[in-house]
């Protein structure tokens, strides 16, 4: 994609959200894969997504604190709850910035527009916004996305299985249960990992996922499945 159609494609989205840019190259780089940025020598995402999941943190915090009298407890488990891979890969797809991933031949042969890859997007996205019009302009922009939501509080993106399965067994035994990476495989910068969770060296669930602390869910979730039954 050229800058050409890929500034008619950022148009449309701000325009639907009643935003603007100065700067179409951070834009440009927010949204290139390392796959694409390898095959066509420009900059990829990845400081951008550094960037924008810090700002994305502090404000959610920073809106937490302010709206209502959480307990740091209560304060993190929502943090958690609407900042994680799920929730803003979904936050991209809503908004249509995965019309503007960018994505080397390799990878789309690979299908590597994964819910990790969506979820980097939408950060370095928001990193691309600091950059061009700084925090307040951020922070105004999730206050009329993202802070509804927490707000209305209607969908819960994260389920916390390992607190669940650690829960399970405390009622039943004193020995926690253990993670372990089984295999990981795939590029370096999109690697797919594969983790078993076990307890007393009973083997009780594997799970796939993107990045390890997603893999370990998967892994809990699975054993909590199996123990159910």
């Amino acid at each position: 994609m050229n800058k050409n159609e890929f500034s008619v494609k950022l148009t449309k989205i701000m325009n639907k959200y009643n935003l603007s840019f100065n700067n179409l190259d951070l834009y440009y780089e927010a949204f290139a894969h390392p796959s694409f940025a390898n095959e066509n020598h420009v900059k990829d995402y990845q400081r951008l997504e550094f960037l924008g999941d810090a700002i994305l943190g502090f404000l959610v915090g920073e809106y937490l604190y302010k709206t209502k009298e959480f307990t740091e407890g209560e304060m993190t488990k929502l943090r958690a709850n609407y900042v994680c891979t799920q929730a803003n890969a979904e936050y991209s797809q809503e908004i249509g910035l995965d019309r503007c991933l960018m994505l080397g031949k390799g990878a789309k042969e690979q299908n590597e527009d994964s819910q990790s890859v969506l979820a980097d997007i939408f950060e370095s996205f928001l990193g691309a916004l600091y950059l061009d019009h700084g925090l307040d302009y951020v922070r105004n922009f999730l206050n009329n996305f993202l802070f509804t939501k927490i707000k209305k509080h209607k969908v819960d993106f994260f389920v916390d299985y390992k607190s669940r399965l650690q829960e399970y067994f405390q009622a039943e035994s004193r020995v926690s249960v253990a993670y372990q990476v089984i295999n990981e495989y795939g590029p370096p910068h999109n690697k797919t990992f594969e983790v078993g969770v076990s307890h007393d060296n009973l083997l009780l669930g594997v799970g796939i996922g993107k990045t390890k602390k997603e893999a370990e869910q998967n892994a809990a979730k699975k054993a909590l499945e199996k123990l159910v039954r």
